[in-house]
C-alpha cells in the first residue's frame, strides 16, 4: 500500500498566524506563450513541511545541506489521540510497545488532522513534552514527525521540543495527514524536501510504504 501524507498546498491554505498566504501567480499561457507556468510566493514552513536543525539553531544543517539518505526511513505510527494543549509524555511512548530502533522515524498520529477547519487548529493543538523529545533523542531517531502544525503544543511561544529535536540534528515534519489509513505500525516513510540553498525547512511530498517494499538497512 502507498498513502499520500501531504496536505495540499493552495491560495487558501492555512497557515501560522503571521505567516503570509501561499499565492500561485500565472507566469505564462499555453494560448499566448505554448506553454503553463507559475511562480509561488509562500513560506518555506507552509502545509506539510520539514523543519531543518537551522529553523531553530545558528550554524547548523540549512535544508540544503542534510545527507538525502535521511529522507526515506524506517517509520514508527504511534497513535496517541490528544486534545486542546495536550502532550504527548515519555509514558504515553513507552505504554504503545513500539520497538524504537536508531535511525528510525517516529510519527505521531494525534487525529489532530481533523481539526484542520476549526479556530484553534494552530493556536492550541498538542504536541511532544520536552521528555519526550529527550527520549526521542537518547534513541537516536532520524526524524519526529506529528499530524499537528507543531511539534510543540500550540499554547507555548518559546518552542522548547523544536529546540531539543533540532540541536541534536533530529529532523522535524509536521502537518501530515491521512496517518488513519495507516494500517501496520511498522512501515516505510519517505519526506523529500527541495533543495533549497541555506533554507531553514521546505515543503515535503511525505509517503508511506508498506514494509512489502522492503526494510530500510
Amino acid at each position: 500500500m502507498i498513502i499520500d501524507l501531504t496536505r495540499e498546498i493552495r491560495d487558501d491554505t492555512k497557515v501560522f498566524p503571521g505567516s503570509p498566504l501561499p499565492k500561485f501567480i500565472t507566469w505564462t499561457k499555453m494560448d499566448v506563450h505554448q506553454y503553463n507556468s507559475e511562480v509561488i510566493f509562500m513560506s518555506t514552513h507552509t502545509g506539510t513541511h520539514m523543519d531543518a536543525p537551522s529553523h531553530f539553531v545558528n550554524e547548523v544543517s540549512s535544508i540544503d545541506k542534510i545527507t538525502v539518505s535521511r529522507f526515506i526511513s524506517n517509520a514508527i505510527l504511534i497513535r496517541i489521540k490528544k486534545g486542546l494543549d495536550q502532550l504527548i509524555t515519555t509514558s504515553d511512548i513507552v505504554a504503545s510497545n513500539a520497538r524504537i530502533g536508531q535511525g528510525d522515524a517516529i510519527v505521531f498520529s494525534t487525529s489532530w488532522e481533523n481539526e484542520i477547519d476549526k479556530d484553534h487548529y494552530f493556536s492550541h493543538c498538542p504536541g511532544l513534552s520536552e521528555d519526550a523529545a529527550n527520549y526521542l533523542v537518547d534513541k537516536k531517531v532520524n526524524a519526529v514527525c506529528i499530524d499537528s502544525p507543531s511539534i510543540d503544543r500550540g499554547m507555548d511561544n518559546n518552542f522548547p521540543v523544536h529546540k531539543i529535536l533540532l540541536s541534536n540534528q533530529v529532523l522535524v515534519v509536521e502537518n501530515l495527514c491521512n496517518l488513519e489509513k495507516l494500517q501496520d505500525q511498522y512501515f516505510t516513510l519517505i519526506m523529500t524536501p527541495l533543495k533549497l540553498s541555506g533554507a531553514s525547512g521546505s515543503p515535503v511530498r511525505a509517503i508511506a510504504l508498506d514494509r512489502k517494499f522492503g526494510k530500510i538497512e
